[in-house]
């Protein structure tokens, strides 16, 4: 769990930065909107001196006796990331949304990535991460023209500011008209979002080491990923893109409990975020991400095959 003084630095150098972007006076609005979650940064390319460190693209270090994960038509799907929970467990978020088992393995396996939505992935826990072997499929995977290269990871504490699509707009603009700076430039009308933008794009994706996330925002277009997610795995319905529609699918689902369908929704949460990323070779369509989402009941109960994955582009 990430450590109060951690968080202290964190919302501290957050608090600062925003300042700089000349968004002090909502430093609040926004501060409360942040998550709190894991970063995931590639460190030294890994040369598998050792098995069961965290490690993203190359090959896993799987039980000797586990069956490389395949796709309905039999292909071995493509290794994406295994993450050593040791290394993940003291940044886990204090803030309820997320927790993860102290020790063992979590393997990151996909399919093809088309269509976007609903991909074929598997999400393998394993809770000894010893006696490790590493493997290598027999024949060419899912994605056959990857050649992803592994690196070991770098396990960091993050402070998520919402993406362009979750940030609440209105309420920044409703903002704006009371800042005294503002006003003396005569702006009082002054749109603070393309200045959050371009905090958040600095703030989220502060180094090219970055590849990935676990429990922060999701890149898109439309605040409705985990609508798409949560659809799925309850009721095994594909999402129409009407969120309205949506809520009243899971809400029949529930019982006719909507508070319960909409509780749902903010715990549906996003296991892990793979970006676009030239050193390991991950390229997703047009410089998109890869997001794998969990119901935090099953994150709880250690259920990582009740998960979901998509990719956005834009």
């Amino acid at each position: 769990m990430i450590k109060p003084e951690q968080c202290e630095r964190l919302t501290n150098k957050a608090r600062k930065t925003l300042e700089e972007y000349g968004l002090g006076e909502v430093s609040d609005l926004l501060l409360a909107s942040g998550r709190w979650g894991i970063r995931l940064d590639v460190s030294t390319i890994d040369e598998y001196r050792r098995t069961g460190n965290s490690r993203v693209g190359g090959s896993p270090d799987l039980p000797e006796k586990m069956e490389w994960p395949v796709t309905q038509e039999g292909v071995p799907m493509t290794f994406l990331a295994q993450l050593n929970l040791v290394d993940l467990s003291p940044y886990t978020p204090n803030d309820g949304r997320g927790s993860l088992p102290e020790r063992g393995m979590l393997y990151f396996f996909v399919g093809v990535d088309e269509p976007a939505y609903n991909i074929e992935h598997r999400v393998i826990f394993e809770p000894d991460a010893r006696h490790l072997v590493k493997r290598e499929p027999e024949g060419n995977t899912a994605l056959e023209q990857a050649e992803f290269v592994g690196h070991a990871v770098t396990v960091l504490p993050n402070l998520e500011f919402p993406t362009y699509a979750y940030v609440d707009s209105k309420a920044l603009s409703a903002a704006a008209v009371t800042q005294p700076d503002v006003q003396q430039e005569g702006e009082a009308d002054v749109d603070l979002y393309d200045r959050y933008l371009d905090f958040e794009s600095h703030w989220n994706h502060p180094s090219s080491k970055n590849w990935g996330g676990m429990f922060g925002y999701p890149d898109g277009q439309q605040p409705d990923a985990e609508h798409q997610a949560l659809l799925q795995i309850a009721t095994g319905e594909e999402y129409g893109y009407d969120e309205k529609v949506c809520v009243e699918k899971l809400t029949a689902h529930y019982s006719g409990d909507r508070n319960r369908a909409l509780q749902e929704l903010e715990d549906t949460l996003l296991l892990l975020k793979i970006d676009t990323h030239d050193e390991i070779g991950f390229q997703w369509w047009d410089c998109g991400e890869l997001q794998f989402f969990i119901r935090k009941a099953d994150l709880l109960a250690g259920r990582f095959d009740q998960t979901y994955c998509s990719l956005y582009s834009s």
